[in-house]
């Protein structure tokens, strides 16, 4: 059985030059394929191999499609939220788990003051970026909370690169500034180690560092941020007693840390 190639793999064995936006080849215009004549003839070979095996019969499967960034889960509800009136929608929370279980534990404090919660459990900051429009720009709030990175170092879908996951960041700071929304930025919760993923090692250095460049990243742009990680970890970054369910997720008593801290500057910003 053959699976027939989809347009980035395909891409990935041509150049990117040469290609439409809908994936289709130029018809017109110079190619500027690269590489020297060897490599394009290696990359000619493997399409020929490809077109080969098609033609000799293999049958084709089309691979599924597949929602990574899992926009449906706030699809209907967003088509319910953009018609509230403005101060039912004043902020919107961006994020992973930490923010998706703060709406089902502690759902009154968004409820009271017309926060927005789009949180979804094991995303790295990799799904957030991509559905940062559907979820945050498009639903035209005066300011986004944004909260992630703890499973980019959990290794949730990705190997951990610091780099990545800090622009990650700044990619959706950039996207809600350009849109005229007000940007809050927030420290990476404490944890120490993660129960699904317990190879990962060194966990507080890597939360503290990645919180170091957000906080010196927000102070440069004029940003807000929010340091949770002060307030909720230990001496030793771990987080502390009473606050969270296995050290990493926080609990009730743990919200009721967060939410004064992110509400002084929201406050600041939303009037």
């Amino acid at each position: 059985m053959f699976l027939l190639p989809t347009t980035s793999q395909i891409h990935s064995i041509l150049p990117l030059e040469g290609w439409t936006d809908d994936g289709t080849i130029k018809c017109s215009g110079r190619v500027d394929w690269g590489g020297g004549l060897l490599s394009t003839m290696k990359r000619i070979f493997r399409v020929l191999c490809t077109l080969a095996a098609l033609v000799s019969g293999a049958s084709v499967v089309a691979q599924p499609a597949q929602d990574w960034a899992n926009f449906q889960c706030y699809q209907n509800q967003n088509a319910t939220v953009k018609a509230l009136p403005q101060d039912q929608r004043k902020v919107v929370f961006m994020g992973n788990s930490i923010t998706q279980n703060w709406v089902s534990r502690h759902g009154q404090f968004f409820k009271d003051n017309g926060y927005i919660g789009r949180g979804i459990g094991g995303q790295t900051t990799y799904q957030m970026v991509l559905r940062f429009y559907d979820d945050v720009v498009d639903l035209h709030p005066k300011a986004v909370v944004i909260n992630g990175g703890t499973n980019d170092i959990a290794l949730n879908n990705h190997p951990y690169v610091e780099d990545r996951t800090f622009h990650n960041i700044t990619i959706m700071a950039q996207i809600a500034k350009e849109n005229g929304i007000k940007v809050i930025l927030t420290s990476v919760t404490p944890c120490d180690h993660y129960v699904w993923r317990p190879e990962v090692t060194d966990v507080v250095g890597k939360i503290k560092s990645l919180n170091a460049r957000i906080q010196a990243y927000a102070k440069k742009n004029k940003f807000e941020y929010v340091d949770y990680f002060s307030a909720m970890a230990d001496a030793n970054g771990v987080m502390k007693e009473g606050i969270s369910d296995e050290g990493c997720h926080p609990t009730v008593a743990g919200y009721e840390i967060m939410e004064p801290l992110v509400q002084a500057a929201i406050k600041k910003l939303v009037k």
